[in-house]
């Protein structure tokens, strides 16, 4: 290995810098509570030296119990530092699917960053002092010996079996993919970025990370959501990293107010679904010419983000006020990008993940050699334009996009299927006017009473399965469409209950 490929793998070097020459810098803003550079460095350092040290062999992941906070990011920041991989336990899921992860991956050791709510039983756990103010000495990056094929996270995604598949991403997919993310959301010690996404998935590192080693403040606000206008004027947000849905629905009620956007935003980034032409339109009108909004594109195993291409602001090229597909852009300059003769679209470079823990089918049916390139098969349809430029045409498969999420169909109707009283399911996402949601179609046993039969699923799927797995439609029918080879035909059950009821209206 070389030299020069070792000292890249330590993105986090310009962290502790700054911690070093600026202590009392801003870090993350937690709903009020400001903690400095110094403070958070001390406080990830401490993470890291409570972690029992690296070994040659494969090490498990270190659990995280995330509850949206300044800790959450600390504890991500010491265990990256320490070499180490992480992986989120969010304590709003059911205990029964965090008890299953810790056990699928023989996790020994969780950092508690709250003192209520969900604890691992089976783990050690490491419960830092938290102390306000930083030491009279700033930390230093610790000498970890992390190798770039190391893992840094597991996450988990949705699987085609009815079991969700962990994602191992390594330390060199985030050391190729943060700089150039920096860069492309201008991030540097004057930028505010909006912490929206909570540290169980994989955006909030885009967030996270950009943020924290090019010297901006980290905000984290419990009323963004509710009230995204006012806590981005109040916080003077710069960067804001958002839900394709999300976004849509803010562009619509800001038209529908008659309202500005935030003084002090620059940069919007978008991503997770498709664009809508209309809202893109809605964008435009509302004076949004200084502000950037780009479209992201990207998966769990790719590493954060593999394209993006600029939709207005400054530079932007010249795109459909009204109809017609969205681009997801161009390849950022790590990926490596084909296009098959089906459109499929295939991914190279440093930030493919490693495969999926425990499954070697699994990685062997979506990871490829050739030609001495290792490359990754997305299941996503795509029309290459000139330059590289792709535009988003669907999928192979049964995935969808909800609010952000990947999830696979046959997943849910695993899921839903296994319930009692389930005769059968489809499963299907329904467009509504301002975001996307999960439905399933189920027929009941005979002699059960559909109403029953739904509120036993809900229940069951509440203990059991992570949220975005969880249908908001559990719609009892009389019988499923089906094609003319006597499948289920989803698309066709779906579209016949928006007929009948409007609710895609």
């Amino acid at each position: 290995m070389q030299a020069s490929e070792i000292a890249g793998i330590h993105f986090l070097e310009p962290f502790f810098e700054t911690a070093r020459t600026d202590p009392a810098r801003p870090a993350v803003v937690d709903n009020g509570l400001v903690v400095g550079y110094g403070t958070l460095a001390a406080w990830a350092s401490e993470v890291a030296g409570a972690l029992a040290p690296r070994t040659d062999g494969p090490q498990p992941p270190v659990g995280i119990v995330v509850h949206h906070s300044a800790r959450d990011v600390a504890a991500l920041l010491g265990v990256l530092a320490a070499g180490r991989a992480y992986v989120p336990l969010e304590a709003a899921h059911p205990a029964a699917r965090l008890r299953s992860i810790l056990t699928g991956l023989a996790v020994h050791e969780a950092v508690a960053t709250a003192d209520t709510g969900w604890q691992p039983q089976t783990a050690r756990v490491i419960r830092p002092r938290w102390r306000p103010t930083p030491p009279a000495t700033a930390p230093a990056l610790p000498d970890s010996g992390v190798r770039p094929d190391d893992p840094a996270y597991v996450l988990f995604t949705s699987g085609s079996t009815g079991r969700p598949k962990g994602v191992v991403v390594p330390h060199r997919a985030l050391a190729a993919v943060v700089p150039p993310l920096r860069t492309l959301y201008g991030i540097d010690p004057h930028a505010t970025v909006l912490h929206f996404h909570g540290a169980g998935g994989d955006t909030s590192l885009e967030e996270i990370l950009p943020t924290l080693t090019g010297g901006g403040t980290l905000v984290i606000d419990d009323a963004a959501r509710e009230r995204f206008t006012q806590v981005a004027e109040d916080q003077e947000v710069t960067v804001a990293v958002l839900p394709t849905g999300f976004w849509h629905g803010w562009a619509g009620d800001l038209e529908h107010q008659g309202a500005g956007l935030p003084p002090s935003l620059r940069t919007v980034v978008i991503g997770g679904e498709a664009v809508r032409a209309d809202m893109l339109a809605r964008w435009r009108r509302l004076d949004s010419d200084g502000v950037s909004l780009l479209n992201t594109y990207g998966s769990t195993e790719t590493a954060l983000v593999t394209h993006a291409v600029r939709l207005a602001g400054p530079g932007a090229p010249e795109l459909p006020r009204t109809g017609g597909d969205l681009p997801i852009g161009p390849p950022l300059a790590h990926v490596g990008q084909r296009v098959d003769t089906s459109g499929e679209l295939y991914l190279s470079g440093p930030g493919l993940a490693l495969g999926y823990h425990g499954d070697p089918r699994a990685t062997a049916a979506r990871f490829s050699e050739d030609g001495g390139t290792r490359w990754y098969r997305t299941g996503d349809l795509v029309e290459e334009a000139p330059g590289g430029v792709l535009v988003f045409r669907g999928r192979s498969d049964h995935q969808v996009k909800i609010r952000g999420h990947r999830v696979d169909l046959v997943d849910v109707e695993a899921l839903v299927g296994d319930c009692e009283g389930v005769l059968e399911v489809a499963a299907a996402r329904v467009e509504r006017a301002r975001h996307s949601t999960l439905a399933a179609f189920f027929v009941p046993l005979p002699d059960h009473d559909p109403g029953a039969v739904a509120a036993g699923v809900r229940t069951r799927l509440d203990a059991t399965a992570a949220p975005h797995l969880v249908p908001s439609l559990l719609v009892p029918v009389a019988v499923l469409e089906r094609t003319h080879t006597g499948k289920v035909d989803r698309d066709a059950t779906r579209d016949r209950y928006l007929a009948a009821t409007g609710a895609g209206r």
